[in-house]
């Protein structure tokens, strides 16, 4: 089981400037896809394996797929995950 909230973590640790979310989506051949949303704009996943691999991680824990988007939030100012998970869907096809 891969835990969401361990790579968003790891990527804010990474990227502390920056906001980000972490969400799986459906994968016909693999069961789910791990994908980052992030406002960084220039958020490289190359440099996001290598810290992760450094920090213990597995290179499957780190998303496949980065897209720059700004990241949805509630009225409570905390992250809202049904609509980054939407957001996510929508840009799925230029994977």
């Amino acid at each position: 089981m891969i835990s969401l909230g361990a790579i968003e973590a790891t990527v804010q640790a990474l990227w502390p400037d920056f906001n980000h979310v972490v969400v799986a989506l459906p994968d016909t051949r693999k069961g789910e896809q791990i994908v980052l949303i992030t406002e960084k704009a220039d958020a490289d996943r190359d440099e996001l394996l290598a810290y992760a691999k450094a920090q213990g991680f597995p290179e499957l824990w780190v998303p496949r797929s980065i897209f720059v988007s700004t990241i949805p939030v509630l009225g409570s100012g905390k992250i809202d995950y049904g609509t980054a998970v939407e957001v996510a869907r929508r840009l799925q096809p230029m994977l």
